[in-house]
């Protein structure tokens, strides 16, 4: 009877074992949504998507959306549980994150996933927010370490914001423009852009922005973190109500009324102020400057000029009047990628085994650079960058669509095109001397506490302060301070709260 029994136990366990082996070889469809997508865009019939995803056994459905409406998107997908099954949000929000969680509208990460998929487990580490992503002991969303693996960059990390800038146009007038710029020789440069008409158009425009990022330059001046709070003699306060936010305020409106700023800077979307410097009617913009970005940058301006990029662009940091560059802390990560709470185990490991092999060495290449062998190969050590056929050398983004789905689904692509041979050498320079300027300068410094704080009072702060900023920098005719302080009163019932709520978490 023993041995009968323990027959039947051993055709159980097989049992369960081929079928634990069937489950993971069987083939699995997902929906993703990326960082980087679009609805024009097939990101399902080139090589690399072949590549991965044969070696996965997957198939996958992209979930397009635009830049400017991803989080508003994803937050309605996940309140109204229609998200596909993997989004990865740019804007990730915190508090959105621990409410979603406890509200089972998130996946959680299988028991024993940091012994499972290491290397996803050591980019994790790395991105220096493990303990604050776990939740009671369990973790609903993987954070995209910005640097871990291949750029070298130690220490505080410095948010890449830069001011772009047309040096040839700069060179003509015989303005010389170093690895920083106070505010009084920038205006002095956009002035003479505009006065000299250097668009040739008849309607020079000097710096383009959107209001958040206008907001983003002109707040360095205020020395806090504008849209945040921070402690001040051992209590919380709220940065807007900072009287460096309203000396910034004042700054970004004499440069309005002076008129090198674009005019209709606060109709503009980020795509409409990159657009009008990319398409060369503008002097400068200040925007995000990864080296991706730049690259990207700089190819359209090249596709809509006719002019060569490397002879016309330049990037510098914004400095005080005695030359002190500027600059914020951010944290080494972007972007968070979370799971549909019904997604079934076998497509969540799928996922994650994916997510596991792209945060490795083999899979940064293969997704970053090419494929192997095809696109690269491995020379002494070394990764060597193979031409097309025509001898010429194209960036993967140009070459895989699926490029733009896989890239921020491990290690951000940040880190490896520090030493990526088949970048745009010019530009890696470029942002390795303004990394290195910036960390020499003053830094507004990030609170971890308030970051990653979590009340109901937290999740209830809704308020666009770069709208408002755009309202005080626009509107003629008014008392700034006296409408500072007027939005500070009138909205006291959002922000007070929270300091309340911050007070009392963290401090005596």
């Amino acid at each position: 009877m023993k041995r009968f029994l323990s027959l039947v136990l051993c055709v159980m366990l097989l049992c369960g074992l081929s079928q634990a082996l069937a489950e993971s070889d069987a083939h699995v469809s997902f929906t993703i949504n990326a960082a980087h997508t679009n609805s024009e865009m097939d990101y399902t019939s080139d090589a690399l998507y072949k590549l991965i995803s044969e070696k996965f056994n997957f198939d996958f459905e992209v979930y397009p959306v635009s830049k400017d409406a991803q989080k508003e998107k994803i937050i309605t997908w996940v309140n109204g549980g229609t998200m596909p099954d993997s989004v990865t949000m740019r804007d990730f929000d915190y508090q959105m994150y621990v409410t979603w969680a406890e509200q089972g509208l998130l996946a959680p990460l299988p028991d024993g996933w940091e012994e499972k998929y290491p290397e996803l487990y050591s980019m994790m580490l790395t991105s220096g927010i493990y303990e604050q992503m776990r939740l009671d002991g369990v973790t609903y969303g993987i954070p995209h370490a910005t640097f871990a693996r291949f750029s070298g960059m130690q220490g505080m990390v410095v948010s890449h914001l830069s001011v772009y800038y047309r040096k040839d146009w700069a060179e003509k007038l015989g303005i010389t423009i170093g690895d920083s710029i106070t505010l009084e020789e920038y205006e002095a440069y956009l002035k003479a852009c505009i006065d000299n008409d250097m668009a040739g158009n008849g309607n020079t425009i000097g710096l383009t922005d959107d209001p958040e990022n206008l907001c983003n330059l002109f707040m360095l001046f205020s020395g806090v973190d504008y849209d945040g709070f921070r402690k001040v003699d051992g209590k919380y306060v709220w940065s807007f109500a900072d009287p460096g936010v309203l000396r910034a305020i004042r700054l970004a409106r004499d440069a309005y009324e002076k008129g090198v700023l674009d005019p209709d800077f606060y109709l503009n979307e980020s795509s409409d102020a990159t657009n009008k410097f990319t398409s060369g009617v503008a002097a400068s913009m200040f925007i995000n400057c990864a080296i991706s970005s730049y690259m990207g940058y700089k190819s359209t301006f090249e596709e809509s000029t006719g002019l060569k990029g490397a002879d016309c662009l330049a990037i510098t940091t914004i400095a005080e009047d005695d030359g002190t560059p500027l600059g914020i802390q951010t944290n080494n990560w972007w972007a968070v990628t979370m799971f549909n709470p019904d997604i079934s185990p076998v497509t969540l490991d799928r996922l994650l085994s994916m997510i596991n092999w792209i945060c490795s060495e083999e899979g940064q290449l293969n997704v970053l650079v090419g494929i192997e062998g095809k696109d690269w190969e491995m020379v002494d050590g070394e990764v060597k960058v193979l031409p097309e056929e025509d001898g010429s050398f194209k960036a993967t983004v140009d070459k895989y669509n699926s490029y733009n789905v896989f890239r921020t689904q491990g290690i951000l692509a940040d880190d490896y095109s520090f030493i990526n041979p088949a970048n745009d050498q010019d530009v890696v320079a470029q942002v390795k001397e303004m990394y290195a300027t910036r960390k020499t300068g003053k830094i507004i410094p990030l609170d971890m506490d308030y970051e990653f704080f979590s009340s109901d009072n937290k999740a209830a702060y809704s308020l666009k302060l770069s709208e408002e900023v755009a309202r005080l920098i626009v509107t003629k005719g008014i008392d700034v301070e006296a409408e500072w302080q007027k939005y500070i009163s009138d909205n006291a019932g959002i922000w007070q709260p929270v300091v309340d709520d911050l007070n009392a978490a963290f401090t005596e």
